[in-house]
């Protein structure tokens, strides 16, 4: 009998439909911050936890002004919740991991109808609020890439006896999906040129009716 399934779910741009984290740096530091540290991640000054903290250590509002924030921005990735709902159903584990921080994803997933959020697990970057600045504490694994190597939780989840389906869409994820048993990557995405590049077997999504209709056996 194969092994049961387990699902990894990125949350910026995958569960949802924008990336949010982005949203919220531009809102509290700004997009020329933003940029600025953008270009020195991509000029290979900064590896990815750096730029986090980089970005976000300038952030000075309290959880609450974050999280407010947050619920008047988000908007779910179509399917997201029937395919949660899915999920419990079968008894797959439903796990979003994040290179985010849980300071604005927490509050977005505690909208969702409280079987399915009791369901759901969250592994992201854990954000300290303070009047001087934002501080990450980093979850799990740095691979010296990812700031939260998301390719560990993939191998946790196999050891435990799971087959993994990744949904992603990012650099983030690329440690995730070399790892999964089954890669759905969005449409357009970075995730989807990665496993191109790499001849990693994908399926290409861009709503979560897709990824239930396309879900291996």
């Amino acid at each position: 009998m194969p092994a049961p399934w387990a699902i990894v779910c990125d949350f910026d741009g995958t569960a949802l439909t924008e990336d949010l984290g982005d949203e919220v740096a531009y809102r509290f530091v700004g997009v020329e911050h933003y940029r600025a540290q953008a270009a020195r991640y991509h000029a290979g000054e900064l590896d990815f936890g750096r730029l986090l903290v980089a970005i976000f250590g300038g952030i000075r509002a309290t959880r609450d002004e974050i999280a407010a924030f947050a619920l008047g921005r988000f908007a779910w990735r179509p399917g997201f919740e029937a395919f949660v709902a899915a999920s419990r159903d079968a008894g797959r584990p439903f796990l979003v991991v994040s290179a985010g921080l849980d300071v604005y994803i927490e509050p977005v997933l505690d909208r969702l109808p409280p079987p399915l959020r009791t369901h759901v697990e969250l592994r992201a970057n854990h954000a300290s609020c303070a009047p001087e600045g934002l501080t990450v504490a980093f979850h799990g694994e740095d691979c010296g890439y990812c700031g939260f190597c998301k390719g560990s939780v993939v191998r946790e989840l196999q050891a435990a006896g799971h087959r993994v389906v990744l949904c992603g869409d990012g650099t983030g994820d690329r440690h995730a999906a070399d790892a999964a048993d089954h890669v759905f990557a969005r449409r357009g995405s970075s995730l989807v040129k990665y496993c191109g590049e790499r001849g990693l077997p994908h399926d290409v999504f861009e709503t979560f009716f897709e990824v239930m209709a396309r879900f291996p056996r």
